[in-house]
């Protein structure tokens, strides 16, 4: 029976999502644009976390913002 061996400080090829996520990253945008430190992903979504409703309407809550890419996974990954 053969014997597998680990090299020392090699490491498995990037996926193919891997080489989009790297490729997004290092594409150019402007500062103040928002974007993922997860997936690199530059849709957002506007949530509330704890809104009261008084006669009817939503009121009060803290906003925050969520990756839209990562949330279609399965993930909440807040913002800045």
């Amino acid at each position: 029976m053969a014997k597998l061996y680990i090299i020392p400080g090699s490491k498995p090829p990037d996926t193919t999502a891997q080489k989009v996520r790297n490729r997004i990253k290092a594409m150019p945008k402007p500062a103040s644009m928002i974007q993922c430190h997860r997936c690199s992903g530059r849709e957002v979504i506007e949530t509330k976390i704890g809104v009261m409703f008084k006669n009817g309407r939503p009121s009060g809550g803290t906003k925050t913002l969520i990756c839209a890419t990562c949330h279609r996974g399965g993930e909440r990954v807040v913002l800045a």
